[in-house]
């Protein structure tokens, strides 16, 4: 799904930290801009971005194969909304908090917390989604105050270059480029970002969290996905089929919170599965060749595999190096499969039966992942219920997926789908840091000042007293006792 951690060579290694220290010159003067400059700037960006959607639309469409119509609606679209978003909330957003003192016991005291930009923020990103992906974190980072240094995959390097090149003409050296294969991805660690926001592969994200570890980097890793499809023996059928074949489906299945396992109620298999077929074949004429070779291969073999421990064909099956893959559907897949363990990224699902709702939420937790899940059905209640026990980050329920088009929204997984918060306000929690500030204007000795003594045990012993009992009889006894131990030390 994203560039291998290949050991950096010494011409990507130059490369990375030229980029990089352009790009943290240019971010000290960026910080210093209020947050309505910024805000002017990135509308002048998106502008200038979206005066040019044709031509992104048609580049998306030649590196990743994609329709046009799906090159349109989960990439170029979500660039206005992306900027819309941030520059109407994110102000409020990055707005200083008052921190709470204590009157009573440290008078005098005021506290504000301010959230400062990290400074470079290197982004990895994959070629699924070579537009909406990294734009989640460009724009966000670039609103907090951030430089941001782009890595693309090799695979689609065009686009992610292009992104960049328009983004530069408008806001200059805050914004750079990294270009090359896995190679380059380490090299950009090794020169030091101040975070690193990699979306890609368990395996890939694991050690990017080892290089940054090493460096002492903050990183945000979003990682694989095995999503389940829970499938109630409520559920509107004809709906279901068809929202389940476009979670499986949508990007020829290369998505991370793609659909590629379902369960559905034993008691409704019958009718279900053949509507679920039927969704999925009429779609095929939709569904694009796989990006790369390699993940043809893992498709391929996953099914293999599976035929031959005796996994049933529903649809699909056909491995033809000619054309694109068909929609495939499986079932009677052992869960020690790969096809049911490891994620498959690409135009395959498994599907298993369990006879009640318990049965349905354990096939949905049978995974090292824990990205996002899905629950279909008609009782609102009974469909918040089962949720509550999927463990993943997000769950939808009657939809899948098409959140992440939504800025409000986090996108964040567990377990080996990472820990990574993008879109949302919670991503700002890691594109800043909190920096406090305390202004003091008592005059008095402070009563935790030196020299230490009896009176100062027995004070603690009156704050203990009045955490236990609380009120106002304890408030003014404390109070007494605070004025007359700044009485004895003034003297």
């Amino acid at each position: 799904m994203s560039t291998d951690p290949t050991p950096a060579d010494s011409g990507s290694a130059m490369a990375a930290v030229a980029v990089v220290q352009r790009v943290r010159a240019a971010q000290v003067g960026w910080a210093l801009l209020s947050v309505a400059e910024r805000v002017a700037r990135l509308r002048q960006a998106s502008a200038a971005l979206l005066s040019q959607a044709e031509e992104l639309a048609q580049l998306i469409v030649t590196e990743t194969h994609k329709p046009l119509a799906e090159s349109y609606s989960s990439e170029v679209l979500g660039v206005g909304d992306l900027f819309a978003y941030w520059c109407k909330y994110g102000p409020a957003q990055l707005e200083p908090r008052k921190g709470l003192i204590p009157s009573l016991e440290m008078p005098g005291k005021k506290a504000k917390v301010y959230r400062v930009p990290r400074g470079v923020v290197a982004c990895i990103s994959p070629w699924n989604y070579p537009v909406s992906l990294p734009m989640r974190t460009l724009v966000p980072a670039l609103l907090a105050g951030n430089g941001v240094v782009l890595k693309p995959s090799e695979v689609t390097p065009r686009t992610g270059k292009w992104l960049i090149d328009r983004l530069h003409a408008v806001l200059g050296d805050i914004v750079g480029v990294v270009e090359g294969d896995g190679a380059a991805g380490a090299a950009l660690v090794q020169a030091q970002p101040d975070l690193v926001v990699f979306t890609g592969s368990t395996r890939t994200g694991r050690k990017v969290a080892v290089a940054c570890a090493e460096r002492g980097i903050p990183c945000e890793l979003e990682l694989g996905g095995k999503d389940c499809a829970i499938v109630l023996d409520d559920c509107d059928i004809e709906r279901t089929a068809a929202g389940v074949a476009w979670g499986i489906l949508t990007n020829a299945g290369q998505n991370c919170s793609g659909i590629e396992r379902v369960a559905v109620h034993k008691s409704i298999a019958h009718v279900f599965v053949p509507k679920l077929i039927a969704a999925m074949e009429r779609a095929g004429r939709d569904v694009p060749e796989l990006v790369t070779p390699m993940q043809r291969g893992i498709v391929s073999a996953q099914l293999a595999d599976a035929i031959a421990r005796g996994a049933t064909v529903l649809t699909g099956g056909s491995v033809d190096a000619d054309r694109p893959l068909a929609p495939i559907l499986l079932t009677q897949v052992p869960t020690d499969a790969p096809a049911w363990t490891d994620e498959s990224f690409g135009p395959i699902a498994v599907l298993a039966q369990g006879p009640d709702d318990e049965a349905l939420i354990a096939l949905a937790n049978d995974s090292r992942y824990g990205l996002g899940a899905s629950v279909w059905g008609g009782n609102p209640e009974r469909a918040l219920a089962v949720a509550s026990k999927v463990k993943t980050g997000m769950v939808w329920i009657n939809n899948h997926s098409f959140s992440g088009a939504l800025p409000d929204l986090p996108w964040t997984g567990v377990g080996d789908s990472g820990t990574g918060v993008t879109n949302s306000p919670d991503a700002l929690s890691h594109m800043t840091r909190p920096r406090l500030v305390v202004v003091d204007s008592s005059k008095a000795i402070e009563p935790w000042w030196y020299p230490y003594g009896d009176k100062m045990v027995d004070l603690m012993r009156i704050l203990v007293a009045r955490q236990q009992s609380g009120g106002l009889g304890a408030t003014l006894r404390t109070l007494k006792a605070l004025k007359a131990r700044n009485a004895e030390m003034s003297k």
